[in-house]
């Protein structure tokens, strides 16, 4: 019998299991069942194997793990980037992966190779080796602090050591893999709730279309399917139109409808309108924008501090004219950042803490900077590189290409050194602006 070798979930709503007879077996993320197997990795992917580990980054782009090696894949183009094919060479760990442990210490070598690797949804990857784990942040192209740690003691009830796999296609479930077992990890209840076999007919738990496709490219119908599972799940409360559950699913409200949300909190952290901070509901919100709100407090909340209040100056309403994207719901204007860090309280404000500071010197175009403020630089960019993941980055819709703007440049996300239009720098030295969509229709 073949091993497993790796997995990954795709935003095209598909899991992807890897063997090491460079086969691999598709399954359906939406109904769960397995759909075709033993498929031809060099043929369909392009690749010169089954990678050793395989792990979605986002915007386009995926990377295949072999050895002390790696290549970037182009969704898109549905091949290995060209800097990565021959005759060029593959990259290389060590060289790109900041913070992977290197055995200096006596401990783990990470950068000769991982056992498995997974997307968490928060802008964090997860990666495994032996009996540790550690937490990349793809906002910071690091390994965060405090790293290595056993999987022992902070995932519960999953395999201690030697995973050949681990994937997350979106929504309620992850699933981990070492030989011909799995277990399903429920991420709400952070436990295991179900195992098996592979060869007695794994299937994954249903997960509603589009749950790895960014807020951007999110349908009308695959937002409101979305909706509704939160809904389900007790991360969020509508106030209008009533939500309706229907024997084949969400009948209210319809795709087109824009919510009311009340309370203004998505799972657990509260949107509260810094003009009007007594509001007890956000509304007139595109359900894509919604889903792009919760995602923004997954990304903020993924490590520390603890994050517990988003601040705006506005979100479904705007100043300009009926088709601006403020007006339809399509659009956040950040202002600050709220919570609590080693028990003490914090509020980081995007004007007094990054508009109002001085200009850099020797003329550099970004003020913040983690040794001025590390908590501040962390949160603001931490919701800038998401804005540019989730949201209209460098186009719009599919026109947005990797690789996603950088602080400095410009775009369609809008903040304090913003390197386009000086008219829209001036404009925004108090949040960041970020947007579903065109901004007027």
């Amino acid at each position: 019998m073949t091993a497993l070798r790796t997995a990954i979930a795709w935003p095209n709503d598909k899991v992807y299991l890897f063997f090491d007879d460079d086969t691999y077996h598709r399954y359906d993320a939406i109904t769960g069942s397995f759909e075709q197997g033993s498929l031809d990795v060099r043929a369909e992917w392009g690749l010169a194997g089954s990678p050793e580990a395989f792990v979605w980054w986002g915007a386009g782009t995926a990377y295949a793990l072999t050895g002390e090696t790696y290549v970037r894949y182009d969704q898109v183009a549905r091949r290995v980037d060209p800097q990565c094919a021959p005759p060029n060479p593959p990259f290389s760990f060590a060289d790109d992966w900041a913070g992977l442990p290197d055995g200096s210490d006596g401990g783990t070598n990470w950068q000769v190779g991982i056992d498995a690797a997974m997307n968490w949804g928060t802008g964090k990857l997860f990666l495994f080796k032996g009996a540790e784990y550690v937490r990349y942040d793809i906002t910071e192209d690091q390994v965060d602090d405090g790293y290595p740690l056993p999987v022992a003691d902070h995932w519960p009830e999953v395999f201690s050591r030697d995973l050949d796999a681990a994937v997350y296609p979106g929504g309620r479930f992850a699933y981990f893999f070492r030989g011909d077992d799995y277990q399903r990890y429920d991420v709400d209840a952070d436990t295991v709730v179900d195992s098996g076999t592979l060869s007695s007919g794994f299937r994954l738990a249903p997960t509603p279309s589009g749950a790895l496709v960014p807020a951007r490219l999110l349908t009308l119908p695959q937002a409101n399917r979305q909706m509704a599972d939160l809904i389900r799940r007790g991360k969020l409360t509508l106030k209008s139109p009533a939500f309706v559950d229907g024997p084949s699913g969400i009948t209210s409200p319809t795709p087109a409808q824009r919510v009311t949300v009340g309370p203004p909190t998505l799972d657990g952290i509260r949107y509260t309108n810094a003009l009007n901070p007594a509001a007890n509901f956000f509304d007139n919100v595109d359900q894509r924008m919604l889903l792009a709100l919760y995602r923004l407090t997954r990304w903020i909340n993924s490590s520390r501090p603890d994050v517990t209040e988003l601040f705006h100056l506005g979100i479904g309403h705007g100043s300009g004219p009926s088709n601006d994207c403020h007006n339809q719901g399509r659009a956040l204007d950040l202002s600050a950042i709220g919570g609590t860090l080693d028990g003490t309280s914090f509020n980081k404000s995007i004007k007094a803490d990054w508009g109002q500071l001085p200009a850099p010197a020797g003329g550099g175009a970004v003020r913040i900077s983690p040794s001025h403020d590390a908590l501040a630089y962390g949160l603001f960019t931490t919701a800038f590189r998401f804005a540019t993941y989730e949201c209209e980055a460098n186009g719009i819709g599919s026109a947005n290409k990797w690789p996603m703007p950088r602080l400095g440049g410009s775009g369609f996300v809008i903040y304090p050194d913003y390197g386009g239009d000086p008219a829209l720098r001036a404009a925004h030295q108090d949040h960041v602006h970020m947007q579903v969509g065109p901004t007027r229709i």
